[in-house]
């Protein structure tokens, strides 16, 4: 997998993305999981750390696998980051590259990196993969982009193949507990170009049953 985000990180001074868990990183923190203390984290395509930053400084320990190095050299400027610090293990790899044994992880995040795969049949089987490596009633919290809109210009980077047919997300955890699941349309404008431009995007929460 390419880094996709490279050029973004190169170009922008500071941090790319605002240094705010996600939106359901958040919700999943105050609504089903309130003690973190010692959960195994594993956060793919973690970025400058927002959502890793987060979770350790409540005490989870958090592996944060990003392709670039730019992204994981910026955690120091999250909020807590000297809370969380002792907690995070940061992984300079691609996350096409990694494997761990089966039932590894009380919680997996992929929180906009699996359309930064190939193509939707590669997201597919990553899934796979992924489900593996969570507990038995450990959670999965994942946002991507699905096929509703094209990437825009600006962000043409960006593999339509590899966004998910609307439905498809909760149709490969039908055998999960879904806890909580929106298909969304967000506008955005980001630092280094400074046009506004829509994603259509699916948000899930699933737990392992």
């Amino acid at each position: 997998m390419k880094n996709k985000y490279q050029i973004e990180y190169e170009k922008s001074i500071g941090c790319f993305w605002e240094k705010v868990p996600a939106k359901y990183v958040k919700l999943f923190a105050n609504k089903y999981c309130i003690d973190f203390h010692k959960k195994s984290v594993l956060d793919l395509g973690a970025g400058e750390g927002k959502n890793a930053v987060f979770l350790a400084s409540k005490g989870a320990r958090v592996k944060a696998i990003d392709i670039s190095p730019i992204a994981l050299s910026r955690f120091n400027q999250q909020p807590n980051y000297y809370d969380a610090l002792e907690n995070i293990e940061r992984i300079c790899e691609d996350i096409s590259n990694i494997d761990f044994e089966d039932e590894t992880f009380d919680i997996i995040i992929s929180y906009g990196i699996l359309h930064c795969l190939s193509s939707a049949t590669e997201v597919e089987n990553y899934i796979y993969k992924i489900k593996k490596w969570i507990v038995p009633n450990g959670y999965f919290i994942c946002a991507t982009f699905t096929d509703k809109i094209l990437p825009p210009e600006s962000q043409s980077y960006l593999e339509y193949d590899s966004f998910l047919k609307q439905g498809k997300l909760e149709e490969l955890f039908m055998d999960w507990k879904i806890l909580e699941v929106e298909n969304d349309i967000i506008s955005e404008i980001h630092p280094t170009s400074n046009t506004q431009h829509k994603h259509s995007l699916v948000r899930l929460i699933s737990q392992k049953l």
